[in-house]
């Protein structure tokens, strides 16, 4: 049992912060748990003490600094970020990015033990010259048509600034893959959910996803526990494009990459803002992170990318009965 006092959760509406939340209240009763989002979400656990604040808005910092003060707040989970990249670019870029510079601006303020950040391993980019593996260490080369994973990436490189300058807060950046489960649902799962997948002609990536289980289990411990540094969250073992479309049963819809990303143009920039490529490129380019460091601290997944791929599957499957 951890000696942490009250924990605070940013992004009350997305799966991580929301689910941390819960798990939190279920496992740890003697926690003091205080949740932070824009509005209070929908059935909320009447145990969480709940503040509203705005991180888009202009004064968040000060407004956030108080409530972190006021609950005496010890660590910070930081998760108000989209699961779905959306057509207002500077609107998300004054959540993500600016906001997290508010988030920073008042752990300092707070002097907030601990601030655990969730990022992505789409950071690393999906690129032809990436390795088989990417380790912690590899440079974030986002792909410039994807504006949420720029978003994340240029917080990154803040928090690296920021942590400079604080180092008597404790700083932990879980890096996920892509999160697959009977529960979680973002823009990549209803992608893969569809009974037909297209796909770029000549080209089969290495994949890899991780549980949302396993995803949630490395976020408790990082909250709970001491364990700064940069860790890859994702499952054991790779599998290439097309075995994991054909193990679900989908139609594969090839594609030459001109003509995929001409159809898709208008689509993609009237729902995301962002050109294909932002998207595409990531089922055409290789960009598989390593997770031995975060297996060494977390401990090894209880699934692997396979298994977590079928627990996604089955539950759709299962839908068609209810």
């Amino acid at each position: 049992m951890s000696d942490v006092g009250a924990i605070a959760v940013t992004g009350l509406g997305g799966f991580i912060g929301r689910s941390i939340v819960d798990r939190l209240v279920a496992d740890s009763p003697g926690l003091r748990i205080v949740g932070i989002d824009h509005r209070r979400p929908f059935r909320l656990d009447e145990r969480v003490r709940f503040h509203a604040v705005d991180l888009t808005d202009p004064t968040a910092d000060v407004r956030l600094a108080e409530v972190l003060h006021k609950e005496r707040v010890d660590v910070l989970l930081h998760a108000a970020f989209r699961s779905a990249p959306r057509a207002n670019l500077d609107l998300d870029h004054e959540l993500e990015t600016i906001g997290s510079i508010h988030v920073m601006n008042a752990c300092a303020a707070a002097k907030i033990h601990r601030l655990v950040v969730a990022s992505t391993t789409m950071a690393y980019g999906p690129w032809p010259d990436n390795p088989n593996f990417l380790s912690e260490s590899h440079p974030l080369r986002a792909h410039p048509d994807a504006h949420n994973v720029c978003n994340r990436a240029q917080m990154e490189a803040l928090l690296g600034d920021w942590k400079v300058r604080h180092p008597d807060t404790e700083v932990t950046v879980l890096r996920t893959c892509w999160i697959a489960g009977p529960v979680h649902q973002d823009a990549v799962s209803r992608y893969f959910a569809r009974p037909v997948v297209p796909t770029l002609m000549g080209y089969d990536p290495l994949m890899q996803f991780v549980h949302e289980e396993d995803c949630l289990a490395a976020f408790e411990r990082a909250v709970l526990e001491s364990h700064p540094g940069i860790f890859n969250v994702v499952g054991s073992g790779v599998l290439p494009l097309s075995t994991l479309l054909r193990q679900a049963g989908k139609r594969i819809l090839a594609l030459p990459s001109p003509i995929l990303y001409r159809m898709a143009y208008y689509p993609s920039q009237g729902q995301t803002g962002d050109s294909p490529a932002g998207f595409y490129d990531y089922l055409r380019y290789l960009w598989v992170a390593d997770g031995r460091r975060g297996f060494d601290v977390f401990g090894e997944p209880l699934y692997t990318t396979r298994e977590a791929w079928m627990s996604f599957i089955s539950e759709r499957r299962m839908r068609r009965y209810r």
